[in-house]
């Protein structure tokens, strides 16, 4: 099972904000292909919408990815794309609860 697609080491994290849009799809795809791949898009995606939640997220030269604030905490891009989808389903609960 592959963790990732090839994802450049050098992924910019500001894309356009459509991460919320392919969320469903993801997991979809996710669940389908029991598979964890991610395309650089969608890590930039995943990356622009944490940014919004207040965590940044930085890529570092090995093609893992840092969160700010927690020095111990690296990630590779599929943990990332998780990360955001985890954060959207948690901000969507709320809103239904509210």
């Amino acid at each position: 099972m592959r963790a990732t697609a090839a994802v450049p080491s050098r992924v910019a994290c500001d894309a356009t904000p459509n991460f919320e849009s392919l969320a469903e799809a993801i997991m979809e795809r996710w669940t389908a292909e029991r598979d964890v791949w991610v395309s650089s898009t969608e890590v930039e995606q995943a990356c622009s919408y944490l940014a919004r939640a207040g965590i940044v997220i930085s890529p570092l030269p090995d093609g893992r990815f840092a969160v700010a604030g927690d020095a111990a905490s690296t990630l590779g891009a599929a943990r990332v794309v998780l990360l955001g989808l985890r954060h959207l389903h948690a901000a969507r609960r709320g809103r239904s609860r509210a």
